[in-house]
C-alpha cells in the first residue's frame, strides 16, 4: 500500500500553547489567527491520533512565522524534538526572520539539527522582502541543502480570513521560483491562483520547481479544483495537505480521494511528499550568496 503522507500540518511548544494570551501580546501575527481561544493549537500527540484516525503514516509540521527570535526558537526546538520523537513519522520545517539580525546562523543550525526545509514562510507579516537580497540567500541555502521552502501563498481576492495575508504573491513568487531554478518550493494553499499562470507555456517552463500543497482547500476553491491543479502542473507536483489542526486529516483525504484516482492519488496523497520532504538533506559547508 502507498505511504500516505499530509504535506502541512501545525505544531506549537506547550509553552506557547499554555501562554496564548501572553504570546499574541507580543505578536501581531499569531495574535490575529491564535488569540481567539476557539482557534486550534496542537501537540505532537494531537498529530498523531490525527493521523492513526486517517490510517496517514507521515506528516510535515511546519513552523509558524513569529516576530521574535527566542518565539521563533522555542517552536523551532520543540518541532525537531518532535521530528526525533516520531520514529521517522514526522519531518520538521523550521522557521525563522529573514528580517532579524543572525537568521542565518538560525537556519544553519535548524539545518544541523535536522530540519527537513523551512516554513510556513510569511515574509510581509514578518518585515521582510520576499523578493530582496536576504530572501535570495534563503533560496540559495535551502537549494545548497536540497531542502524545500514552503510558502504561505493567499489568493488575491475573495473572502477575508485570520491569517490571510502576509505571505508571498503568486506574481512574486513566479519571479523568485524563476531567479532559483534549484530551489524546491512549495506554495501553500493551492499556490494562491499561481496554477493558473502555467497555462503560460514560459511560466510552465520557469517554475518546474514549484510544488503546490491542498492546505485548507475545502475552505477556499471548489471540489474540482484539486484534479484541476493535478492537470496543470502535473500530479507529481502536487501534495495532499489538510492544515491540521485547523481541519482534519481524514475528511480532506477522504476529499481528495474522491476525485483523483490510480497513480494520480497515489503521487499526491503520499508518494510526492515523501520524496520531497522525507529524504535525508544534504548540508551544504556554504552557500554562493550572503545575507
Amino acid at each position: 500500500m502507498p505511504t500516505l503522507v499530509d504535506a502541512h500540518t501545525h505544531l506549537f511548544a506547550p509553552a506557547q500553547r499554555a501562554a496564548r494570551i501572553e504570546v499574541a501580546a507580543r505578536d501581531a501575527t499569531f495574535a490575529d489567527m491564535y488569540a481567539d481561544p476557539r482557534a486550534k493549537m496542537a501537540s505532537i500527540e494531537d498529530l498523531l491520533v490525527a493521523l492513526d484516525r486517517a490510517g496517514i503514516a507521515k506528516a510535515v509540521a511546519a513552523g509558524f512565522a513569529f516576530a521574535g527570535p527566542d518565539d521563533l526558537a522555542e517552536q523551532n526546538g520543540y518541532l525537531l524534538a518532535a521530528q526525533e520523537r516520531s520514529g521517522g513519522r514526522i519531518a520538521a520545517l523550521a522557521t525563522l526572520n529573514p528580517a532579524a539580525a543572525g537568521w542565518r546562523d538560525a537556519a544553519e543550525g535548524a539545518l544541523a539539527a535536522g530540519a527537513r526545509g523551512f516554513g510556513e514562510l510569511r515574509p510581509h507579516n514578518q518585515g521582510w522582502d520576499p523578493l530582496g537580497r536576504a530572501s535570495h540567500a534563503l533560496c540559495d541555502l535551502s537549494a545548497a541543502n536540497r531542502v524545500p521552502l514552503l510558502w504561505h501563498v493567499s489568493e488575491p481576492v475573495g473572502h477575508a480570513y485570520p491569517g490571510k495575508l502576509g505571505g508571498i504573491a503568486p506574481a512574486d513568487l513566479i519571479e523568485l521560483a524563476t531567479a532559483h531554478p534549484e530551489t524546491k518550493m512549495v506554495a501553500a494553499h493551492l499556490g494562491g491562483g499561481l496554477s493558473f499562470y502555467l497555462e503560460m507555456p514560459e511560466v510552465a517552463r520557469a517554475i518546474e520547481n514549484v510544488y503546490f500543497d491542498t492546505a485548507a482547500v475545502s475552505l477556499l476553491y471548489s471540489e474540482e479544483s484539486v484534479t484541476r491543479l493535478a492537470a496543470l502542473a502535473g500530479e507529481q507536483r502536487v501534495l495532499f495537505a489538510s492544515d491540521f489542526p485547523l481541519l482534519s486529516p481524514l475528511r480532506q483525504l477522504e476529499r481528495v480521494r474522491a476525485v483523483l484516482r490510480g497513480s494520480a492519488a497515489q503521487a499526491v496523497c503520499g508518494g510526492n511528499a515523501d520524496s520531497l520532504f522525507f529524504a535525508a538533506p544534504r548540508l551544504a559547508g556554504s552557500s554562493t550568496r550572503n545575507g
